[in-house]
């Protein structure tokens, strides 16, 4: 993930530089939080929440300015609000501050890898249909 994020942080900072920054930052974030969840069920409701942000940020930058295309941007929009829901909704319906390692957790962090899977082969399609090469 980490190259692609810095192949859209120089298409961000051409529109928007505080978005180009924020989906840089929480896209690092997300990458480190993910792996430390991978580890650990006590992260995965962060690595979800952490994640959804970042495609929230992309989504909405991407939807008012169309640097990736706006039929990217809502799906990736709608992608961030069902991760924050679901790292949310997964602890806080058990009462508990922390994950369970029980099955709604691990079908939430499940359905974000595969969602996760199938929009970075959907982001490699739509950049590599991009005749936008960046200017040094």
């Amino acid at each position: 993930m980490l190259p692609a994020i810095a192949v859209l942080h120089v298409r961000h900072r051409r529109v928007r530089d505080s978005g180009a920054v924020l989906a840089t930052v929480i896209g690092t974030a997300a990458v480190a939080v993910g792996i430390a969840g991978s580890v650990d069920h006590a992260l995965r409701p962060a690595a979800l929440f952490v994640v959804g942000m970042w495609w929230w940020t992309m989504g909405k930058m991407w939807m008012q300015t169309g640097v990736m295309g706006r039929a990217l941007g809502l799906p990736t929009t709608a992608l961030g609000a069902a991760a924050m829901a679901a790292a949310l909704l997964g602890p806080l319906t058990y009462g508990r501050a922390t994950a369970i390692r029980g099955f709604p957790d691990d079908l939430a962090w499940t359905a974000a890898r595969i969602a996760l899977g199938v929009w970075s082969i959907a982001l490699a399609g739509a950049l590599g249909a991009s005749r936008d090469v960046p200017s040094p």
